[in-house]
């Protein structure tokens, strides 16, 4: 996209957004909507302003579950699925077991995490780690074994190491779809950290929206909502941006 399309495009949006705004503004106000029923976005910027220090200090809670979730599913994600291509035992044995996990609702896992771990951070960044390993797996195998029979019979007559033909030639080709997964992954371990706010949680985004929604204060539901999306897309920009800078061939544009 040239330089031209892409202002286009930022204008596009930012309009759409703004004529939601004032759409939504007008009605609330035309119709007389109470506030506690479905805040106008002025009561929503006033909440942000008078309490923006607490609203910081839930978000910081909810971003570390939500990264240190994140982290540790990426970790072990490429690990399991390095060891499910590579060992048929793991093939047979892990890759069921982890279908299998990914099939339980994860709104049902939490209460056991608490259990388990107890209602600190660690039950919440384990929620986030299940939720998220499983795009990471699943993308990263794709990856690795979605290849192009001829290339790995050349790598193959070239060199009869598999770890020369996994380095030089799988872990390449498996990278546009491991960051195709932290993509998904990354939003999953937000909700993940979410629920398990809602479960046990005494801070975080999850704990306020829940504690507000108690009081009926929906204005600072609303505000923690905002937040919450702000947040998401700012992780998800930062794998997309990380994905750039790591795999700049692979956005690379065609010469004219």
């Amino acid at each position: 996209m040239n330089e031209g399309g892409r202002i286009g495009r930022i204008i596009r949006i930012t309009v759409f957004y703004a004529a939601t705004l004032l759409v939504w503004e007008a009605l609330v106000r035309f119709l007389q909507v109470p506030e506690w029923l479905f805040p106008a976005p002025s009561h929503i910027i006033d909440v942000i302003a008078e309490k923006n220090a607490v609203m910081l200090f839930h978000t910081l809670a909810t971003l570390q579950e939500t990264v240190l979730g994140f982290a540790l599913a990426l970790a072990l994600g490429i690990l399991f699925a390095v060891g499910i291509i590579h060992f048929p035992i793991l093939r047979d044995t892990l890759y069921p077991t982890l279908i299998m996990f990914n099939s339980f609702p994860k709104i049902a896992v939490a209460p056991l995490f608490v259990i388990w771990i107890g209602i600190g951070i660690e039950s919440k960044i384990a929620n986030a780690f299940l939720v998220a390993l499983f795009p990471i797996v699943i993308n990263m195998i794709m990856g690795l074994v979605d290849m192009d029979p001829e290339l790995l019979e050349l790598v193959r007559a070239m060199s009869r190491s598999r770890w020369v033909l996994f380095w030089k030639i799988r872990l390449p080709h498996s990278l546009p779809y491991l960051f195709a997964g932290c993509k998904i992954a990354v939003s999953f371990a937000v909700i993940g950290a979410i629920v398990g706010e809602f479960i046990s949680g005494r801070t975080g985004l999850g704990y306020l929206v829940l504690s507000a929604n108690s009081q009926f204060n929906t204005p600072l539901a609303f505000t923690a909502l905002f937040y919450l999306v702000v947040m998401s897309l700012g992780l998800y920009g930062l794998v997309i941006l990380a994905e750039r800078l790591m795999l700049p061939w692979y956005h690379r544009e065609p010469a004219a």
